[in-house]
């Protein structure tokens, strides 16, 4: 019986040393001031769980030696981990800041300005094909237009690659500032740990964002009547704690 009893306790003792052992923690800081940044949304690509950092910027998540994390917050540029021990570590967010690019405007002659005639334009229409004003004898505009067409090369598609991610970072940037537990108290009775994991568990995806169905106040009124149906292990599903 003794005995039993020991090796029942021994298999306790090892089965809560390999779940201590899936538990990351870190801390996430802002970059060059090291403030603590609150509300950041840590996810495991691997096993697609959650975790919010609280206000001194800590966290825990569920991962395993060669997870990767992403870390999300608004106005800062996301940032990735791969993790290759458990030892717990600092995370810095670089501030994200976003640079407008110089414009010039060139009439068909190759001259920068503004040109109150022969005006060119990229046509949408036509997969961005140049098109310009036809001119007749005179040089006078006759009504009719130019196409400069190209075939779309490697780089054409690496472009448009590239332009397709900058606008789902973006989105991504705009769900993150929606649903920052300031703007969802607005919305939605709760606070603390509640709101924070009833984030994590709602924060929708860029594909539902998107929808021409999606509507904010529908769509919290719906996750808050099912936030209500769950029990108190539910509402913490997506994060295995936070400190």
């Amino acid at each position: 019986m003794i005995r039993s009893l020991s090796i029942l306790f021994c298999c306790i003792c090892f089965a809560a040393s390999s779940h201590a052992q899936t538990v990351f923690n870190g801390r996430v800081l802002e970059d060059k001031t090291r403030l603590s940044l609150r509300s950041v949304i840590v996810e495991n690509l691997s096993s697609k769980l959650r975790a919010i950092t609280g206000d001194d910027g800590r966290f825990s998540i569920a991962a395993k030696v060669g997870d990767l994390l992403v870390f999300k917050k608004f106005s800062y540029a996301p940032d990735t981990l791969l993790l290759t021990d458990m030892h717990d570590r600092e995370i810095f967010l670089q501030l994200q800041t976003t640079m407008l690019k110089d414009v010039t405007i060139r009439d068909s002659s190759g001259r920068t300005g503004i040109a109150e005639k022969n005006m060119t334009y990229y046509d949408p229409q036509y997969h961005g094909q140049l098109v310009v004003p036809h001119l007749d004898r005179n040089k006078m505009e006759d009504g009719g237009a130019v196409f400069r067409i190209h075939y779309f090369t490697k780089d054409d598609k690496d472009k448009k690659k590239a332009a397709e991610k900058e606008e789902v970072r973006e989105v991504n940037e705009e769900i993150i500032k929606t649903f920052s537990a300031d703007n969802i108290g607005k919305y939605v009775p709760l606070k603390g740990k509640d709101m924070d994991n009833f984030i994590l568990l709602y924060i929708p995806d860029v594909k539902v964002y998107n929808s021409k169905d999606f509507n904010l106040l529908s769509y919290l009124n719906d996750c808050y009547q099912k936030w209500l149906k769950l029990s108190d292990d539910e509402r913490k599903a997506g994060q295995l704690f936070q400190q």
